[in-house]
Protein backbone atom coordinates (compact mmCIF):
# COMPACT_ATOMS: atom_id res chain seq x y z
CA UNK A 1 0.00 0.00 0.00
CA UNK A 2 3.06 2.05 0.93
CA UNK A 3 4.34 1.69 -2.20
CA UNK A 4 1.27 2.27 -4.52
CA UNK A 5 1.04 5.46 -3.15
CA UNK A 6 4.75 6.53 -3.21
CA UNK A 7 4.92 5.95 -6.81
CA UNK A 8 1.78 7.61 -7.47
CA UNK A 9 3.28 10.84 -5.55
CA UNK A 10 5.94 10.50 -7.84
CA UNK A 11 3.39 10.06 -11.09
CA UNK A 12 1.74 12.97 -9.85
CA UNK A 13 5.86 14.75 -9.35
CA UNK A 14 5.03 15.56 -5.81
CA UNK A 15 9.26 14.61 -5.29
CA UNK A 16 9.64 15.18 -1.29
CA UNK A 17 6.43 13.16 -0.69
CA UNK A 18 6.95 10.01 -2.93
CA UNK A 19 10.81 10.81 -1.34
CA UNK A 20 9.22 10.02 2.13
CA UNK A 21 7.32 7.51 1.46
CA UNK A 22 9.91 5.46 -0.48
CA UNK A 23 12.32 6.31 2.65
CA UNK A 24 9.90 4.96 5.38
CA UNK A 25 9.22 1.32 3.11
CA UNK A 26 13.37 1.13 3.40
CA UNK A 27 13.00 1.26 7.35
CA UNK A 28 11.12 -1.45 7.45
CA UNK A 29 12.73 -3.30 4.40
CA UNK A 30 16.18 -2.15 3.83
CA UNK A 31 16.33 -4.38 0.42
CA UNK A 32 12.95 -3.69 -0.78
CA UNK A 33 14.39 -2.89 -5.05
CA UNK A 34 11.19 -0.96 -5.51
CA UNK A 35 11.72 1.56 -3.34
CA UNK A 36 15.06 2.45 -3.98
CA UNK A 37 14.20 2.79 -8.10
CA UNK A 38 11.70 5.03 -6.77
CA UNK A 39 14.32 7.07 -5.39
CA UNK A 40 16.50 6.62 -7.97
CA UNK A 41 14.18 7.68 -10.28
CA UNK A 42 13.90 11.12 -8.21
CA UNK A 43 17.25 11.63 -7.96
CA UNK A 44 17.29 11.11 -11.76
CA UNK A 45 14.78 14.23 -12.10
CA UNK A 46 16.60 16.20 -9.65
CA UNK A 47 19.70 15.80 -11.63
CA UNK A 48 21.44 14.27 -8.81
CA UNK A 49 23.58 11.60 -11.08
CA UNK A 50 25.66 10.08 -8.41
CA UNK A 51 23.35 9.60 -6.09
CA UNK A 52 20.68 8.14 -9.07
CA UNK A 53 23.83 5.62 -10.20
CA UNK A 54 23.86 4.36 -6.55
CA UNK A 55 20.71 3.78 -5.92
CA UNK A 56 20.14 1.96 -9.06
CA UNK A 57 22.79 -0.04 -8.78
CA UNK A 58 21.28 -1.54 -5.69
CA UNK A 59 17.86 -1.61 -7.18
CA UNK A 60 18.95 -3.65 -10.37
CA UNK A 61 20.87 -5.96 -7.90
CA UNK A 62 17.43 -6.61 -6.20
CA UNK A 63 15.16 -6.50 -9.36
CA UNK A 64 17.32 -8.59 -11.64
CA UNK A 65 14.69 -9.51 -14.49
CA UNK A 66 13.52 -5.62 -14.51
CA UNK A 67 14.03 -3.77 -17.71
CA UNK A 68 13.01 -0.16 -16.24
CA UNK A 69 15.68 0.10 -13.62
CA UNK A 70 18.85 -0.90 -16.03
CA UNK A 71 17.23 1.99 -18.09
CA UNK A 72 17.05 4.41 -15.33
CA UNK A 73 20.78 3.02 -14.74
CA UNK A 74 21.72 3.67 -18.41
CA UNK A 75 20.66 7.17 -18.43
CA UNK A 76 22.44 7.90 -14.85
CA UNK A 77 25.47 7.01 -16.06
CA UNK A 78 24.97 9.36 -18.86
CA UNK A 79 24.00 12.03 -16.71
CA UNK A 80 27.34 11.44 -14.51
CA UNK A 81 29.52 11.33 -18.28
CA UNK A 82 29.88 7.13 -18.32
CA UNK A 83 28.63 6.41 -21.77
CA UNK A 84 30.53 3.08 -21.98
CA UNK A 85 29.00 2.20 -18.07
CA UNK A 86 25.54 3.12 -19.91
CA UNK A 87 26.12 0.61 -23.21
CA UNK A 88 26.70 -1.93 -20.83
CA UNK A 89 23.72 -1.44 -18.87
CA UNK A 90 21.89 -1.35 -21.86
CA UNK A 91 23.64 -4.30 -24.18
CA UNK A 92 22.88 -6.61 -21.08
CA UNK A 93 19.00 -5.42 -20.91
CA UNK A 94 18.84 -6.84 -24.89
CA UNK A 95 20.47 -9.74 -23.75
CA UNK A 96 17.99 -10.74 -21.16
CA UNK A 97 15.39 -9.45 -23.11
CA UNK A 98 16.04 -10.27 -26.74
CA UNK A 99 12.41 -11.04 -27.92
CA UNK A 100 11.84 -7.89 -26.24
CA UNK A 101 11.63 -4.43 -28.74
CA UNK A 102 11.75 -1.47 -25.74
CA UNK A 103 15.28 -2.83 -24.65
CA UNK A 104 16.75 -2.68 -28.49
CA UNK A 105 14.99 0.60 -28.73
CA UNK A 106 16.56 2.39 -25.58
CA UNK A 107 20.05 0.68 -27.10
CA UNK A 108 19.67 2.20 -30.41
CA UNK A 109 19.16 5.95 -29.03
CA UNK A 110 22.35 5.39 -27.16
CA UNK A 111 23.99 4.80 -30.71
CA UNK A 112 21.92 7.63 -31.95
CA UNK A 113 23.24 10.02 -29.27
CA UNK A 114 26.45 8.89 -29.36
CA UNK A 115 26.87 9.72 -33.56
CA UNK A 116 26.36 5.93 -33.88
CA UNK A 117 24.26 6.06 -36.87
CA UNK A 118 24.57 2.70 -38.66
CA UNK A 119 24.70 0.69 -35.32
CA UNK A 120 21.33 2.96 -34.26
CA UNK A 121 19.96 2.27 -37.29
CA UNK A 122 20.30 -1.60 -37.47
CA UNK A 123 19.28 -1.98 -34.00
CA UNK A 124 15.88 -0.21 -35.03
CA UNK A 125 15.31 -2.50 -37.38
CA UNK A 126 15.67 -5.14 -35.20
CA UNK A 127 13.40 -3.83 -32.91
CA UNK A 128 10.93 -3.35 -35.77
CA UNK A 129 10.85 -7.05 -36.89
CA UNK A 130 10.18 -8.27 -33.37
CA UNK A 131 6.53 -7.36 -33.60
CA UNK A 132 4.15 -5.26 -32.28
CA UNK A 133 4.51 -3.07 -29.03
CA UNK A 134 3.84 0.74 -28.26
CA UNK A 135 7.50 1.58 -28.35
CA UNK A 136 6.80 0.57 -32.45
CA UNK A 137 5.63 3.94 -32.78
CA UNK A 138 8.81 5.20 -31.07
CA UNK A 139 11.11 3.04 -33.19
CA UNK A 140 9.46 3.55 -36.73
CA UNK A 141 9.68 7.70 -35.83
CA UNK A 142 13.18 7.05 -35.84
CA UNK A 143 14.01 5.45 -38.51
CA UNK A 144 11.86 8.01 -40.45
CA UNK A 145 13.99 10.61 -38.70
CA UNK A 146 17.17 8.69 -39.67
CA UNK A 147 15.53 8.81 -43.76
CA UNK A 148 16.95 5.73 -45.43
CA UNK A 149 14.15 4.87 -46.98
CA UNK A 150 12.70 5.56 -50.47
CA UNK A 151 10.05 5.16 -52.63
CA UNK A 152 10.08 1.68 -53.35
CA UNK A 153 10.91 0.75 -49.41
CA UNK A 154 9.37 2.63 -46.08
CA UNK A 155 7.71 2.64 -43.17
CA UNK A 156 4.39 3.94 -44.66
CA UNK A 157 2.46 0.82 -44.35
CA UNK A 158 3.82 -0.18 -41.30
CA UNK A 159 2.34 3.25 -40.09
CA UNK A 160 -1.23 2.86 -41.21
CA UNK A 161 -1.27 -0.39 -40.17
CA UNK A 162 0.03 0.75 -36.43
CA UNK A 163 -2.49 3.65 -36.34
CA UNK A 164 -5.61 0.64 -36.85
CA UNK A 165 -4.39 -1.07 -34.25
CA UNK A 166 -4.07 2.08 -31.21
CA UNK A 167 -6.73 4.57 -29.83
CA UNK A 168 -3.51 5.70 -27.72
CA UNK A 169 -3.72 9.66 -28.27
CA UNK A 170 0.24 9.97 -28.02
CA UNK A 171 1.02 7.01 -30.40
CA UNK A 172 -1.06 8.52 -33.02
CA UNK A 173 0.16 11.27 -32.69
CA UNK A 174 3.78 9.82 -32.81
CA UNK A 175 2.25 8.40 -36.10
CA UNK A 176 1.06 10.99 -37.44
CA UNK A 177 4.58 12.90 -37.39
CA UNK A 178 6.53 9.71 -38.80
CA UNK A 179 4.40 9.50 -41.91
CA UNK A 180 4.31 13.47 -42.57
CA UNK A 181 8.05 13.23 -42.74
CA UNK A 182 7.46 9.96 -44.72
CA UNK A 183 5.82 11.69 -47.58
CA UNK A 184 7.81 14.77 -47.06
CA UNK A 185 10.60 13.13 -47.83
CA UNK A 186 9.07 11.58 -50.81
CA UNK A 187 8.37 14.97 -52.31
CA UNK A 188 4.55 14.28 -51.84
CA UNK A 189 3.66 17.69 -50.49
CA UNK A 190 -0.38 17.24 -50.26
CA UNK A 191 0.12 14.24 -47.96
CA UNK A 192 2.70 15.55 -46.23
CA UNK A 193 0.93 18.62 -44.60
CA UNK A 194 -2.22 16.41 -44.00
CA UNK A 195 -0.31 14.58 -41.64
CA UNK A 196 1.40 17.62 -40.04
CA UNK A 197 -1.86 19.13 -39.45
CA UNK A 198 -3.31 15.83 -37.57
CA UNK A 199 -0.45 15.27 -35.66
CA UNK A 200 -0.09 19.05 -34.32
CA UNK A 201 -4.19 18.98 -33.81
CA UNK A 202 -3.73 16.07 -31.38
CA UNK A 203 -0.50 17.59 -29.52
CA UNK A 204 -2.68 21.00 -29.11
CA UNK A 205 -5.27 19.27 -27.42
CA UNK A 206 -2.95 18.14 -24.66
CA UNK A 207 -1.72 21.75 -24.18
CA UNK A 208 -3.02 23.58 -20.85
CA UNK A 209 -2.74 27.28 -21.89
CA UNK A 210 -2.81 29.90 -24.77
CA UNK A 211 0.81 31.27 -25.11
CA UNK A 212 -1.01 34.70 -24.71
CA UNK A 213 -1.34 33.86 -20.90
CA UNK A 214 2.90 34.33 -20.92
CA UNK A 215 2.44 37.92 -21.88
CA UNK A 216 2.77 39.17 -18.22
CA UNK A 217 5.51 36.96 -17.49
CA UNK A 218 7.66 38.66 -20.43
CA UNK A 219 6.23 42.07 -19.22
CA UNK A 220 7.47 41.37 -15.12
CA UNK A 221 11.25 40.03 -16.82
CA UNK A 222 11.84 43.30 -17.88
CA UNK A 223 9.97 45.39 -15.42
CA UNK A 224 12.37 43.50 -12.73
CA UNK A 225 15.77 43.50 -15.00
CA UNK A 226 15.75 47.43 -15.83
CA UNK A 227 18.94 48.43 -17.13
CA UNK A 228 19.92 50.59 -14.31
CA UNK A 229 20.17 47.14 -12.16
CA UNK A 230 23.11 46.16 -14.43
CA UNK A 231 24.99 49.39 -14.09
CA UNK A 232 25.03 48.41 -10.27
CA UNK A 233 27.61 45.33 -11.12
CA UNK A 234 30.99 46.29 -10.27
CA UNK A 235 33.36 45.84 -12.83
CA UNK A 236 36.40 42.83 -13.03
CA UNK A 237 34.28 39.96 -12.29
CA UNK A 238 36.59 37.53 -13.59
CA UNK A 239 36.56 33.49 -12.84
CA UNK A 240 37.93 30.44 -14.44
CA UNK A 241 35.25 29.35 -16.33
CA UNK A 242 33.35 31.84 -18.88
CA UNK A 243 29.70 30.16 -19.05
CA UNK A 244 28.42 30.78 -22.73
CA UNK A 245 24.91 30.45 -23.16
CA UNK A 246 23.33 29.88 -26.97
CA UNK A 247 20.05 31.19 -26.34
CA UNK A 248 16.98 32.01 -28.97
CA UNK A 249 14.25 29.93 -30.50
CA UNK A 250 13.93 26.43 -30.96
CA UNK A 251 15.01 25.08 -34.29
CA UNK A 252 17.26 28.01 -34.99
CA UNK A 253 20.37 26.00 -35.10
CA UNK A 254 21.50 25.96 -31.66
CA UNK A 255 22.77 22.38 -31.70
CA UNK A 256 25.27 22.83 -34.89
CA UNK A 257 26.51 26.00 -33.59
CA UNK A 258 27.24 24.25 -30.13
CA UNK A 259 28.98 21.12 -31.99
CA UNK A 260 31.60 23.36 -33.61
CA UNK A 261 32.20 25.83 -30.39
CA UNK A 262 32.45 22.29 -28.59
CA UNK A 263 35.51 21.02 -31.13
CA UNK A 264 37.30 24.05 -29.96
CA UNK A 265 40.17 22.85 -27.70
CA UNK A 266 39.50 25.05 -25.14
CA UNK A 267 35.54 24.07 -25.01
CA UNK A 268 33.27 21.54 -23.91
CA UNK A 269 29.16 21.73 -23.02
CA UNK A 270 26.42 21.00 -20.55
CA UNK A 271 24.00 20.51 -23.65
CA UNK A 272 20.44 21.62 -22.98
CA UNK A 273 21.05 22.25 -18.96
CA UNK A 274 18.42 23.17 -16.76
CA UNK A 275 20.18 24.42 -14.36
CA UNK A 276 19.41 27.78 -13.63
CA UNK A 277 15.40 27.30 -14.39
CA UNK A 278 15.33 23.81 -12.27
CA UNK A 279 17.92 25.18 -9.29
CA UNK A 280 18.93 28.47 -9.21
CA UNK A 281 15.76 30.09 -9.94
CA UNK A 282 14.18 27.87 -7.66
CA UNK A 283 17.30 28.32 -4.88
CA UNK A 284 16.39 32.06 -4.78
CA UNK A 285 12.53 31.76 -4.65
CA UNK A 286 12.95 29.39 -1.92
CA UNK A 287 15.63 32.60 -0.08
CA UNK A 288 13.62 34.99 -1.04
CA UNK A 289 10.14 34.11 -0.57
CA UNK A 290 9.34 35.68 -4.21
CA UNK A 291 8.66 33.97 -7.34
CA UNK A 292 10.78 34.89 -10.24
CA UNK A 293 11.13 37.55 -11.70
CA UNK A 294 10.38 39.45 -8.48
CA UNK A 295 12.93 37.58 -6.28
CA UNK A 296 15.60 39.91 -8.49
CA UNK A 297 14.59 42.54 -6.39
CA UNK A 298 15.28 40.71 -3.36
CA UNK A 299 19.28 39.45 -4.65
CA UNK A 300 21.54 40.50 -2.09
CA UNK A 301 25.72 40.02 -2.48
CA UNK A 302 25.15 36.60 -0.28
CA UNK A 303 22.76 35.50 -1.92
CA UNK A 304 24.37 36.33 -5.70
CA UNK A 305 27.49 34.26 -4.27
CA UNK A 306 25.14 31.38 -2.99
CA UNK A 307 22.94 31.07 -6.13
CA UNK A 308 26.22 31.45 -8.54
CA UNK A 309 28.07 28.77 -6.35
CA UNK A 310 25.26 26.63 -7.27
CA UNK A 311 25.84 26.78 -11.21
CA UNK A 312 29.54 26.47 -10.33
CA UNK A 313 29.11 23.17 -8.42
CA UNK A 314 27.17 22.08 -11.56
CA UNK A 315 29.86 23.18 -14.23
CA UNK A 316 32.34 20.79 -12.07
CA UNK A 317 30.51 18.47 -12.91
CA UNK A 318 31.12 18.44 -16.07
CA UNK A 319 33.55 16.22 -18.51
CA UNK A 320 35.75 17.60 -19.42
CA UNK A 321 35.14 20.94 -17.92
CA UNK A 322 37.47 23.74 -19.92
CA UNK A 323 37.44 27.38 -20.47
CA UNK A 324 34.64 28.26 -22.37
CA UNK A 325 31.92 26.03 -20.92
CA UNK A 326 28.47 25.95 -23.09
CA UNK A 327 24.68 25.41 -22.22
CA UNK A 328 22.54 25.73 -25.04
CA UNK A 329 19.24 25.67 -23.95
CA UNK A 330 17.18 28.07 -26.09
CA UNK A 331 14.82 29.00 -23.12
CA UNK A 332 17.95 30.56 -21.25
CA UNK A 333 16.83 33.84 -22.84
CA UNK A 334 14.07 34.16 -20.23
CA UNK A 335 17.25 34.20 -17.55
CA UNK A 336 19.77 36.10 -19.25
CA UNK A 337 19.58 39.13 -17.00
CA UNK A 338 19.44 36.89 -13.31
CA UNK A 339 22.55 34.61 -15.51
CA UNK A 340 24.68 38.30 -16.31
CA UNK A 341 24.29 39.22 -12.42
CA UNK A 342 25.40 35.92 -11.00
CA UNK A 343 28.16 36.09 -13.99
CA UNK A 344 29.02 38.79 -15.00
CA UNK A 345 31.84 37.35 -17.73
CA UNK A 346 29.00 35.52 -19.11
CA UNK A 347 28.44 35.72 -22.95
CA UNK A 348 24.86 35.17 -24.73
CA UNK A 349 24.86 34.11 -28.83
CA UNK A 350 21.65 34.70 -29.47
CA UNK A 351 21.01 32.34 -32.71
CA UNK A 352 18.39 33.47 -34.98
CA UNK A 353 17.25 32.27 -37.99
CA UNK A 354 14.39 33.46 -40.71
CA UNK A 355 10.81 33.68 -39.13
CA UNK A 356 9.61 31.45 -41.99
CA UNK A 357 12.29 28.47 -41.44
CA UNK A 358 12.10 28.40 -37.94
CA UNK A 359 8.35 27.87 -38.11
CA UNK A 360 7.94 25.58 -40.21
CA UNK A 361 10.86 23.76 -38.57
CA UNK A 362 9.02 23.67 -35.55
CA UNK A 363 5.69 23.12 -36.76
CA UNK A 364 6.98 19.78 -38.70
CA UNK A 365 8.83 18.55 -36.11
CA UNK A 366 8.11 16.13 -32.57
CA UNK A 367 8.33 17.77 -29.70
CA UNK A 368 7.59 15.66 -26.78
CA UNK A 369 6.28 19.08 -24.23
CA UNK A 370 2.50 20.38 -24.12
CA UNK A 371 3.22 23.92 -25.19
CA UNK A 372 0.88 25.17 -27.65
CA UNK A 373 3.34 27.58 -29.97
CA UNK A 374 5.07 24.18 -30.63
CA UNK A 375 1.95 22.81 -32.51
CA UNK A 376 -0.09 25.90 -33.78
CA UNK A 377 1.24 28.74 -35.82
CA UNK A 378 -0.19 31.74 -34.45
CA UNK A 379 0.61 30.47 -31.27
CA UNK A 380 4.32 30.32 -32.30
CA UNK A 381 4.27 33.84 -33.44
CA UNK A 382 2.83 35.02 -30.56
CA UNK A 383 6.13 33.14 -28.70
CA UNK A 384 8.35 34.50 -31.03
CA UNK A 385 7.08 38.49 -30.31
CA UNK A 386 7.46 37.45 -27.03
CA UNK A 387 11.05 36.57 -27.54
CA UNK A 388 11.79 39.34 -29.83
CA UNK A 389 10.15 41.94 -27.72
CA UNK A 390 12.87 40.10 -24.22
CA UNK A 391 15.68 40.36 -26.38
CA UNK A 392 15.35 43.63 -27.70
CA UNK A 393 15.37 44.61 -23.52
CA UNK A 394 18.38 42.93 -23.07
CA UNK A 395 20.31 43.96 -25.89
CA UNK A 396 19.91 47.69 -24.52
CA UNK A 397 20.45 46.50 -21.04
CA UNK A 398 23.70 44.71 -21.30
CA UNK A 399 24.75 44.90 -25.13
CA UNK A 400 28.29 44.06 -24.78
CA UNK A 401 27.33 40.78 -23.80
CA UNK A 402 25.26 39.87 -25.92
CA UNK A 403 26.21 38.51 -29.82
CA UNK A 404 23.29 38.13 -32.96
CA UNK A 405 24.25 35.10 -34.91
CA UNK A 406 22.19 34.33 -37.83
CA UNK A 407 22.04 30.76 -39.14
CA UNK A 408 21.84 31.13 -42.22
CA UNK A 409 25.36 33.19 -42.63
CA UNK A 410 26.49 30.19 -40.23
CA UNK A 411 25.51 27.47 -42.90
CA UNK A 412 26.90 30.21 -46.44
CA UNK A 413 29.96 31.28 -44.47
CA UNK A 414 30.98 29.00 -41.48
CA UNK A 415 34.68 29.99 -41.01
CA UNK A 416 34.09 33.79 -41.36
CA UNK A 417 31.16 33.44 -38.43
CA UNK A 418 33.15 30.98 -36.38
CA UNK A 419 35.99 33.51 -36.51
CA UNK A 420 33.35 36.50 -35.63
CA UNK A 421 32.08 34.36 -32.79
CA UNK A 422 35.36 33.42 -31.26
CA UNK A 423 36.63 37.50 -31.45
CA UNK A 424 33.59 38.14 -29.42
CA UNK A 425 34.37 35.03 -26.46
CA UNK A 426 38.13 36.06 -26.76
CA UNK A 427 39.27 33.38 -28.50
CA UNK A 428 40.91 32.03 -31.53
CA UNK A 429 39.31 30.21 -34.55
CA UNK A 430 40.59 26.29 -35.00
CA UNK A 431 40.13 24.47 -38.20
CA UNK A 432 38.71 21.61 -36.04
CA UNK A 433 35.46 23.31 -35.56
CA UNK A 434 34.54 22.79 -39.19
CA UNK A 435 34.78 19.01 -39.08
CA UNK A 436 32.11 19.19 -35.72
CA UNK A 437 30.09 16.64 -37.81
CA UNK A 438 32.74 13.92 -37.07
CA UNK A 439 32.51 13.84 -33.60
CA UNK A 440 31.10 11.44 -31.44
CA UNK A 441 30.30 13.81 -28.08
CA UNK A 442 26.05 13.01 -27.13
CA UNK A 443 23.85 14.67 -28.57
CA UNK A 444 20.22 14.29 -27.63
CA UNK A 445 18.09 17.23 -29.67
CA UNK A 446 16.16 16.62 -32.48
CA UNK A 447 19.03 17.32 -34.31
CA UNK A 448 21.35 14.36 -33.30
CA UNK A 449 21.41 12.49 -36.68
CA UNK A 450 21.60 16.02 -38.82
CA UNK A 451 24.72 16.96 -37.30
CA UNK A 452 26.85 13.90 -37.92
CA UNK A 453 26.77 15.10 -41.44
CA UNK A 454 28.44 18.01 -43.15
CA UNK A 455 27.23 21.18 -43.52
CA UNK A 456 24.41 21.99 -46.64
CA UNK A 457 21.96 24.31 -47.39
CA UNK A 458 18.84 22.40 -47.94
CA UNK A 459 17.48 23.04 -45.06
CA UNK A 460 17.62 26.99 -45.55
CA UNK A 461 15.30 26.75 -48.69
CA UNK A 462 12.62 23.55 -46.99
CA UNK A 463 10.15 25.70 -45.83
CA UNK A 464 9.20 27.02 -49.23
CA UNK A 465 8.17 23.84 -50.42
CA UNK A 466 5.37 24.77 -47.97
CA UNK A 467 4.86 28.24 -48.10
CA UNK A 468 1.23 28.62 -49.43
CA UNK A 469 0.51 26.18 -46.15
CA UNK A 470 2.34 28.07 -43.88
CA UNK A 471 0.66 31.08 -44.85
CA UNK A 472 -2.73 29.82 -44.38
CA UNK A 473 -1.95 27.95 -41.51
CA UNK A 474 0.17 31.54 -39.99
CA UNK A 475 -3.72 32.99 -40.69
CA UNK A 476 -5.71 30.26 -38.64
CA UNK A 477 -7.96 31.35 -35.98
CA UNK A 478 -7.88 28.27 -34.44
CA UNK A 479 -4.82 28.65 -31.75
CA UNK A 480 -5.31 26.28 -28.57
CA UNK A 481 -7.93 23.82 -27.66
CA UNK A 482 -9.19 26.02 -24.75
CA UNK A 483 -12.27 27.56 -24.96
CA UNK A 484 -11.65 31.53 -24.93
Amino acid sequence: MLLKKANQLLAENKLQEAEFHYKTLLESDPQNGEALFGLGRIALRLERFDAAVYLLQRSCERLPNMLEPLHALADAFNGVNSPNDALTVLEYAKSIASHNPEPHYYLAQHYLTHGELDKAHTTFAQALSIGLYPVTAYILFELVQLGRFDQQHNYISNLHHLLTKTNNLRLKMVCYYALAKSYDQLNDIEQAVNYYKLANKLQLQLSSFNTEQLTPFYQSIIRYNPKSLFATIKPGFTGTVTPVFIIGMPRSGSTLLEQMLASHSEFASLGEDRCISSQVVAFIEQQTKLSYPECISALTPQLIEQARALYTARLKQAKPIRAFMINKLPANYQSLGLIYLLFPNAKFINLQRDFNATAWSVYSNYFAENEPYFCSLPEFKRYYDLYQGLMTHWQQAIPSAILDVHYEQLISEPRDTLKSVFTFLGTAFEAQCLDFYKSKKPVTTLSKAAVRKPLHNRAIEHWKRFETPLRALLNDAQTTSLDP
